[in-house]
C-alpha cells in the first residue's frame, strides 16, 4: 500500500500483519508531488514477485490525486499473483469509474466505493464489485440465511440489517439523472482549480499536486504561522484544523512531508466565496500569536 492509504485501513492491515505474520511494504511518496510518474516509480520500488496483495486508493484521501491507470499494469508485471484491491471511497462522481467491460480503466480484481460521500447518498450505502472468476472463495464475514446461493444472496440477510439507505439510492439516481453527472464533474474539477489557485496566491504557497491529477479535491500547501514552528506534524495539522473549526470552517487539514496543506473539496453546492472565507481565515490565523 502507499503511504498515504487511508488511515483505517493501514491499521487493519497492520493489525492482520500482527495476526497472521506476513510483511507489510509501504510505498512512500513525498510532498510536494511535481509528477505523476513519481507516484509510480514509489510503487515501482516495493512491488515484488512474492507480493500477494495490493491496496490501491483510486483517489487518497490524504493526498487527493487520481491514480494513474498504469499502476495497474505496473502491478501486473512486478507483482503476477497479486490479488489487486481499489480502494474507490471517492470514486462516484469525484471520478467516472467504470467498473465492468473492456472499456474499465481500472481492471483490478476488487473495487471497494460508497455512496454516501460524493454521490450524495444516504450513510451506510457502499458497493463492492468482484471480478467473476473470484468470486468462489469470497465470503462474508456474517454468515446468514443467503450463504450457499451466490454472492449478493451471502451477503443480503444479516439478522436485523436496515436496507432503508440503500432503498433510497433510487432518489439520489434520478436527482443525478436530472443534473447529469458529467456536467456536475466538469463543475466540480474547474471550480476547485479555481479555488486552490486562489488559496495558493493569497498565502504565497504552493499546490501539493500538479494540476493534472486532480479531480474534485485539492492539497493546497498552508503559510507558515507565528504561533508553529519546527517540522510540522499531526498535532500542529490539528491545532490549525480545531481553529477553523471555531469559526465555523471544517476542512481536513494534512502534515506531508513536515509540511501542512489543507485539503479542499468542491461539490455543486460550492461556490468561490466561500474559499475566500478560508483564506481570509488562514490569513488572519497567520499573524496571531495562538491557535487556540
Amino acid at each position: 500500500m502507499m503511504s498515504v492509504t487511508y488511515g483505517s485501513t493501514k491499521k487493519l492491515v497492520r493489525k492482520l500483519a500482527e495476526e497472521s505474520g506476513f510483511q507489510v511494504d509501504e510505498a512512500p511518496l513525498t510532498f510536494p508531488l511535481t509528477d505523476e510518474a513519481e507516484i509510480l516509480e514509489s510503487l515501482d520500488s516495493v512491488l515484488k514477485p512474492n507480493t500477494t496483495l495490493v491496496i490501491l486508493d483510486l483517489i487518497p484521501s490524504n493526498a487527493p490525486f487520481v491514480l494513474p491507470p498504469e499502476a495497474i499494469e505496473l502491478c501486473r508485471s512486478k507483482a503476477p499473483d497479486a490479488f489487486l484491491l481499489l480502494d474507490a471511497a471517492h470514486g462516484l462522481l469525484g471520478w467516472p469509474l467504470k467498473l465492468s467491460g473492456p472499456r474499465r480503466e481500472y481492471p483490478v480484481d476488487a473495487v471497494m466505493t460508497n455512496c454516501h460521500k460524493w454521490f450524495c447518498g444516504a450513510k451506510g450505502t457502499a458497493l463492492l464489485h468482484v471480478s467473476e472468476p473470484l468470486q468462489e472463495w469470497l465470503e462474508p464475514l456474517v454468515i446468514s440465511h443467503g450463504y450457499g446461493s451466490d454472492l449478493p444472496s451471502g451477503f443480503y440477510w444479516p439478522g436485523l440489517a436496515d436496507w432503508s439507505s440503500f432503498l433510497a439510492l433510487d432518489e439520489a439516481m434520478a436527482f443525478w439523472d436530472l443534473v447529469g453527472l458529467d456536467a456536475a464533474r466538469t463543475y466540480c474539477n474547474y471550480m476547485v482549480r479555481d479555488a486552490a489557485m486562489l488559496l495558493a496566491d493569497a498565502w504565497g504557497t504552493d499546490l501539493g499536486l500538479p494540476e493534472e491529477v486532480l479531480s474534485t479535491m485539492a492539497l493546497v500547501r498552508l503559510p507558515d504561522f507565528a504561533a508553529q514552528t519546527g517540522e510540522q506534524t499531526y498535532e500542529e495539522a490539528e491545532a490549525v484544523q480545531n481553529a477553523l473549526y471555531t469559526r465555523n470552517i471544517e476542512v481536513p487539514v494534512k502534515a506531508l512531508s513536515g509540511k501542512l496543506y489543507v485539503r479542499i473539496s468542491a461539490h455543486i453546492y460550492n461556490h468561490l466565496e466561500e474559499y475566500e472565507i478560508l483564506r481570509d481565515a488562514i490569513l488572519e490565523l497567520q499573524r496571531a500569536d495562538s491557535l487556540k
